[in-house]
């Protein structure tokens, strides 16, 4: 004869704690270049119509500007570190962050033809 355990006997399955919306972004990451030198570290994200990431604001460090990079394209590695598929100096030579972070079409294109990037 088995028994049957009273509600405050049940034994809970435990239960995956969520992602916190900082564990799913990607700021705060440092951000590695297609050779895995240090960038920066990503202080933003911009957002498609979609909710899509798609810039990314990388923070070079003190003293220096911060510049729009592509999202697509790039990857996380196991440390958390995100891998660009660009050279530090094509980021270098990309147009800087506007402090408010806020890209308006004619950036947005001149971001588009420097990284050599299609649209559809």
């Amino acid at each position: 004869m088995s028994t049957v355990p009273t509600p405050g006997e049940r034994e809970e399955p435990e239960r995956l704690a969520e992602p916190s919306p900082q564990e799913l972004s990607l700021t705060g990451h440092p951000v590695l270049d297609d050779h895995h030198q240090k960038v920066g570290t990503v202080s933003d994200v911009l957002y498609d119509e979609r909710g899509d990431a798609r810039w990314a604001v990388v923070n070079p460090g003190p003293l220096r500007a911060e510049h729009y990079v592509p999202v697509e394209g790039s990857y996380m590695t196991n440390d958390g570190a995100v891998v660009i598929p660009y050279g530090k100096e094509q980021v270098k030579a990309a147009a800087k962050a506007t402090r408010d972070h806020v890209l308006d079409s004619t950036l947005e294109r001149e971001l588009i033809d420097h990284y050599e990037l299609t649209t559809s």
